[in-house]
């Protein structure tokens, strides 16, 4: 999968993910860049930081390796501002309502583009810090696969 990285409202680059087994792989170069830079998963209104870009030869580079549960439940795009992130994060929105979503059996929905699956809520047992999502008006809870 690919995201786009912001800085300032404007894409400046390109974060690339891929899974190797139980970890999702997050690599990241943005050329011409000198400095060391933040870098932070962004979506649905939060921003978690991945990891600093080192600088290199002409250009700054981050390789991460992360576990799924170090991830957020919805990934929208990367930022260098986690305010940034959080406020650009509008393509979420899109996840809510009923377009890209297909649905499969027991009302259980799979999100095209995204590897998402969305099971209603009425199928969960009651548990403290559960996040539910309204899509198409009805309440699911959502797991990236």
């Amino acid at each position: 999968m690919e995201y786009p990285i912001y800085e300032n409202g404007r894409e400046i680059g390109r974060l690339l993910a891929r899974q190797e087994g139980l970890y999702t792989v997050f690599e990241a170069r943005l050329p011409g860049r000198r400095a060391l830079t933040r870098l932070y998963l962004c979506g649905e209104g939060e921003a978690r930081l991945l990891g600093v870009m080192e600088p290199g030869a002409g250009e700054s580079r981050l390789c991460r390796r992360l576990s799924r549960r170090e991830l957020p439940t919805v990934i929208t795009h990367a930022s260098t501002s986690p305010d940034e992130g959080a406020k650009s994060g509008g393509d979420a929105a899109a996840l809510t309502d009923r377009q890209g979503w297909t649905e499969g059996a027991g009302g259980m929905l799979y999100h095209r583009r995204e590897r998402l699956l969305a099971i209603p809520a009425g199928l969960r047992r009651e548990r403290q810090g559960l996040r539910l999502f309204q899509i198409g008006g009805k309440e699911y809870i959502v797991f990236r696969w």
